[in-house]
């Protein structure tokens, strides 16, 4: 089911409909006009990955407090005007082991994006519990998908359609697999969808070598999107690091850590995203903006369907 929060309304939460799974819902057109937020982007979104946030909002692991850098993103995202369409968050939602106070805190955290009326989609990487962040989640923000057992779904956009990934197996290891159902399901999501641009995220890095400490499945999944030329990037997390490359005219973007870095010298951050009708532009927002790497931009062209 896809784990979608909803924008928030000073007076309620405002429940989404099954079409919510496979449509990315614009905020402006969910607000009374009494609580109509700031000018929106259809075209814009922030993408977020690794914010690892632990119950206890004061949490410090390598000398961060993870809940302060979510804080400080989620200010700055709600004071971008125009507004992003919406906020992604590619995985490892939560500490270490997907505890239930985890997900309760990051819901503290998230409430003011929602309350500026984005929605904000979720994907879940190896330190997620699935059924506890489910747990965490009021049933009307619930969606049923054709994948049970994973969190699989499409945004669609105007320009592009967002698939997102799940590639947890098993919380706190590790590893991770988009599996062969969830491959099937991509591959038939793709073929109807050939008309317009494709961006695929999942949690786990492309591995060259695998089973290590990415995808084990890394061939199967490239050997689906290189072919299918309407997909134009692949995102990930997992490895706390930032780089854009691309192979086969595919792009390869490995988001930043919102939270901790593993190498010294590594930015912390976000990425400010804009998609045209042929191409990106990604621009590094980092949670210390005097960071060297801070407002970095690539600007992605998208290979010939």
């Amino acid at each position: 089911m896809p784990l979608l929060l909803p924008p928030l309304s000073r007076r309620r939460f405002l429940t989404g409909s099954a079409a919510a799974a496979t449509a990315l819902v614009l905020p402006d057109a969910l607000w009374a006009a009494d609580e109509r937020p700031a000018p929106t982007d259809p075209h814009r979104f922030a993408l977020l990955s690794d914010v690892h946030i632990a119950a206890d909002p004061a949490a410090v692991l390598r000398k961060v407090t993870m809940a302060e850098h979510l804080r400080k993103v989620v200010a700055e995202v709600t004071g971008l005007s125009p507004r992003p369409a919406a906020a992604a968050i590619n995985g490892d939602l939560a500490l270490g082991t997907g505890e239930s106070g985890d997900y309760a805190t990051l819901l503290k955290l998230l409430a003011p994006l929602r309350a500026a009326g984005l929605p904000i989609h979720l994907g879940l990487g190896n330190h997620d519990n699935r059924d506890r962040f489910r747990a965490a989640l009021p049933e009307r923000d619930r969606v049923d998908t054709a994948l049970k057992d994973r969190q699989a779904y499409v945004v669609e956009s105007p320009r592009a359609n967002w698939f997102i990934l799940d590639s947890l197996i098993e919380t706190n290891k590790t590893p991770g697999t988009v599996g062969e159902r969830q491959l099937h399901w991509l591959a038939e999501g793709l073929d109807n969808r050939k008309q317009k641009s494709a961006i695929v995220l999942v949690h786990h890095n492309p591995d060259p070598d695998p089973p290590h400490n990415g995808l084990t499945d890394t061939k199967a999944l490239l050997d689906l999107l290189k072919p299918r030329r309407q997909v134009k990037a692949l995102l990930f997390g997992h490895t706390h690091a930032w780089s854009v490359k691309e192979e086969d005219g595919l792009h390869l973007v490995n988001l930043p850590a919102v939270s901790y870095v593993f190498q010294e010298g590594q930015p912390s951050g976000w990425v400010d995203a804009k998609v045209s009708e042929t191409g990106a532009t990604l621009e590094l927002r980092c949670v210390d903006p005097s960071h060297k790497q801070h407002g970095e931009k690539h600007e992605l062209s998208w290979r010939a369907a």
